[in-house]
């Protein structure tokens, strides 16, 4: 399942956090929608393994989140996803033909 984020119902700009205010134009009504791909512009390993990386989504914001599967790289294009092994809500990029164990999540 892919990732939520917010979208202005006025200007049509994509937000993630979810905000009250449109930073762009001040609008107070929005929809949600699914975040879909975006681009990786970097990644990060932490001393206990887990990477995180930063993804440009298409047409609006940079999201950080766990990356779960095979490493990925700057310029890679990836799906933001829901970890598809928990119920926690949390965000993760899943490389396509990647697959998740519970170890993973």
């Amino acid at each position: 399942m892919s990732a939520m984020v917010q979208e202005c119902r006025s200007c049509r700009n994509l937000l993630f956090p979810a905000r009250l205010l449109c930073p762009f134009c001040g609008g107070d009504s929005f929809s949600t929608v699914a975040a879909g791909h975006g681009t990786v512009e970097e990644t990060t390993t932490l001393p206990d393994g887990m990477v995180l990386a930063t993804l440009s989504i298409d047409g609006g914001p940079r999201v950080i989140a766990r990356l779960t599967g095979p490493a990925a790289e700057p310029g890679q294009r990836l799906p933001l996803t829901n970890n598809p092994n928990t119920t926690s809500g949390v965000y993760a990029y899943i490389p396509v033909h990647s697959t998740v164990n519970e170890d993973q999540a």
